[in-house]
C-alpha cells in the first residue's frame, strides 16, 4: 500500500485520525512514519494532549502491521491486544510518528497466521518532536481471522 492508500485508509477505518489530522509521511515494508501536528490535539499547557500521543502510537503499529497482511493478501481482523505509552518530554511542537518492524519478523507473523489463522505481534512505536524523543509506544497486536457468519458466536 502506498502512504496515500494508507492515508485513506485510516481516516476513513479510524475516524478520529481524520479530527487529529494524522498524516501518512511514508510507508516501506518495515517502516511507518507519521505526522502528527500540534495544533489539533494540543492541551492546556500548550503541548500535544498525551491521550494523542498513546493514540497514534498505537494506531503507527496497527497500520504497519494491517499493510504487511495487505501485502500479503490477507484479510485478518487485526487488534490491539496491549499497549503501554511512556511519556518521556513534554511535546511542544508537530511530531513525527515511526514503527518499524524487521522483514524477518513480518515474513514469520505472515507464516503463523496463514498455518493458525492467528498470529501476535509487539512493536514499539517512537514520537519525536525534532531529534527530541518524547514518547514511547509499546503494543503487542493480534491478528485473527475475520468474523463471518459460520464463525460469528450467537447473543446470550
Amino acid at each position: 500500500m502506498t502512504a496515500d492508500e494508507l492515508e485513506r485508509y485510516l481516516h476513513t477505518h479510524i475516524p478520529l485520525s481524520r479530527h487529529m489530522d494524522l498524516r501518512v509521511q511514508g510507508a516501506g515494508r518495515e517502516h511507518l512514519l507519521l505526522h502528527l501536528p500540534l495544533a489539533p490535539n494540543v492541551n492546556p499547557h500548550g503541548t500535544v494532549f498525551g491521550g494523542a500521543l498513546a493514540a497514534v502510537g498505537l494506531v503507527g503499529g496497527w497500520m504497519l502491521l494491517h499493510a504487511a497482511f495487505v501485502r500479503a493478501g490477507l484479510e485478518t481482523k487485526l487488534v490491539g491486544k496491549e499497549g503501554r505509552t511512556e511519556f518521556l518530554a513534554p511535546a511542544t511542537a508537530d511530531c513525527t510518528v515511526e514503527s518499524r518492524c524487521a522483514g524477518d519478523d513480518l515474513d514469520a507473523l505472515i507464516q503463523y497466521f496463514r498455518q493458525h489463522g492467528r498470529a501476535r505481534q509487539a512493536l514499539t512505536t517512537v514520537i519525536r518532536v525534532g531529534d527530541v524523543e518524547v514518547a514511547r509506544h509499546h503494543g503487542v497486536y493480534t491478528a485473527l481471522l475475520p468474523e463471518t457468519p459460520a464463525t460469528r458466536k450467537p447473543a446470550a
